[in-house]
């Protein structure tokens, strides 16, 4: 805290970016008041205040909704890390000194691997019932910030390189890439899918696959001829896209249900690509308590000795 700055005025700030929040979210002064209890003109004033401080004008007053201007936009992203950070504080000091309970924070993608992680999560509930868990799902780079804000315990990465700053737990498993193709798609007939088979058939296709170079580099030469339709990020809306007939997307296996004269079917890649899975955490940044069970569990899971 800097010299002369009062614990006061630090709460008051908290308060003031949580002011900032519900105006952005509720779009006019009158709801954010009612949605913090406060005032219209104690919320006026604290964020007049907050665009003095800034230097900055943060909104703009369109005809009915107040929208936020561009350097609004980015303090909004600070401000909600700010703010999420600071609850989950609070909820981690406010447990009993030996009590084993609070939350626990997970960042994960899609992947059936995950099973792993849900049984550590059941066994972590089952010695410590208060213990909590809230999972974000999104690719690596969708979550990273997020991670190395401090905003998650743990996080699933997958495709996992060597991080310095980090700890790791391997999962005792690999994710498998193959094609989801529909039931009446001339792929269906092959026993594993080619790169050059690929090449006359619309494809779609993990974004962050792509952006790592998974597929160039399994593809080689022959990912110059794919014709990659579209994208996705989790595999929900891919599965929605195969089903419309916009094309074959590829993805790990398990991810999707298939079966026997369903709509939709899996093959595998050939030659075959799998990819590899950590759970990882800050190696400088202190677990709580919640978090020090969950991993142990984990770690009993993964055939690892629990860390003590």
């Amino acid at each position: 805290m800097p010299i002369g700055y009062t614990e006061t005025e630090a709460v008051v700030e908290l308060r003031t970016l949580r002011y900032f929040l519900a105006l952005a979210q509720e779009g006019t002064v009158s709801n954010a008041a009612k949605a913090l209890h406060v005032t219209q003109p104690t919320l006026s004033r604290q964020l007049a205040d907050l665009e003095k401080g800034f230097g900055k004008q943060l909104f703009e007053r369109g005809a009915k909704r107040i929208v936020l201007t561009d350097e609004g936009v980015r303090l909004r992203e600070y401000a909600e890390a700010i703010v999420e950070l600071a609850d989950k504080a609070e909820a981690e000091l406010a447990q009993p000194e030996r009590a084993v309970a609070g939350d626990v924070y997970v960042g994960c993608g899609e992947s059936d691997a995950m099973r792993i992680i849900l049984r550590a999560a059941k066994r972590a509930r089952d010695e410590h019932p208060g213990v909590h868990f809230h999972l974000f799902s999104g690719t690596s780079a969708d979550l990273m910030d997020r991670f190395n804000e401090g905003l998650f315990d743990f996080m699933v990465e997958f495709e996992a390189v060597s991080r310095p700053d980090c700890l790791s737990c391997p999962l005792p498993t690999l994710d498998t890439w193959g094609v989801l193709m529909r039931a009446d798609s001339p792929l269906v007939d092959l026993p594993a899918v080619r790169a050059d088979d690929l090449a006359a058939h619309p494809v779609i296709c993990s974004r962050q696959a792509l952006k790592a170079g998974v597929m160039q580099a399994w593809a080689g030469e022959a990912f110059d001829s794919w014709d990659v339709v579209a994208t996705y990020n989790l595999v929900f809306n891919g599965a929605l896209m195969v089903e419309e007939g916009l094309g074959s997307a590829i993805c790990y296996d398990g991810l999707v249900k298939v079966e026997e004269g369903g709509a939709l079917c899996f093959r595998p890649l050939d030659p075959p690509l799998s990819s590899n899975i950590d759970v990882v955490w800050k190696k400088h940044r202190r677990l709580s308590k919640a978090a020090e069970a969950f991993l142990g569990c984990l770690q009993v899971e993964c055939g690892e000795p629990e860390m003590r």
